[in-house]
């Protein structure tokens, strides 16, 4: 159970450093999307950057932390 935790606490901690660094606009202009994933470094399909401007997560990486934010809020 500990270890749930712990991963769950760690997907919401880099949760709320994309959103920092999203809100600074920390390594690119505002609405410029990244071209690789700030969270697993893959890159991110020129499809994606085209639907989601400002995206700096890759979609598996997005899902884990939508999955991981629901769990926290469960808990919370």
């Amino acid at each position: 159970m500990a270890d749930e935790l712990d991963q769950i606490q760690e997907q919401e901690d880099l949760l709320n450093q994309l959103h920092i660094q999203a809100a600074r606009g920390r390594g690119n202009r505002a609405g410029q999307s990244l071209t690789h994933c700030e969270a697993c470094g893959k890159d991110i399909p020129q499809g994606r950057r085209d639907a989601v401007p400002g995206v700096r997560v890759c979609v598996a990486c997005q899902q884990r932390l939508e999955f991981q934010s629901k769990q926290y809020q469960r808990w919370g």
